[in-house]
């Protein structure tokens, strides 16, 4: 379990930060926070993806079950800006100021997170 924490936290934070390098909507207000704002977004994943992709499956009957990847990590980016966003002290310190650039957030880390599932979960246990 910490293995894929840590495998997710390094994969997430390069998503993170290059996101905030390509598209000028994405903000970090140091490039040293990419690491916890990845480290948030591990957690969030690895914590909360399975239960909130069978929730969600479960409550369409799984007829969007094609899209739900790009869903379920739409609403875990949300949650880790709101997690920033709360407290006065971390305001500031991610924000992303554009749906377009939200967008591609999600693209990309549903992408990453494909890559950390064939990595981390289904080759292990095929192989």
């Amino acid at each position: 379990m910490a293995i894929g924490v840590g495998v997710r936290l390094v994969i997430f934070t390069a998503v993170f930060w290059l996101g905030a390098r390509r598209l000028e909507a994405v903000k970090l207000e140091s490039k040293w926070l990419a690491p916890v704002v990845g480290l948030v977004f591990a957690v969030l994943d690895t914590a909360l993806y399975w239960l909130v992709s069978r929730g969600a499956e479960l409550a369409t009957f799984g007829a969007i079950s094609v899209v739900m990847p790009l869903i379920v990590n739409g609403l875990l980016l949300f949650a880790t800006v709101k997690v920033f966003a709360w407290r006065e002290q971390t305001r500031g310190w991610f924000a992303i100021e554009s749906v377009v650039a939200g967008l591609w957030m999600v693209l990309f880390l549903t992408v990453a997170h494909g890559v950390c599932w064939l990595g981390l979960d289904y080759l292990p246990m095929h192989l």
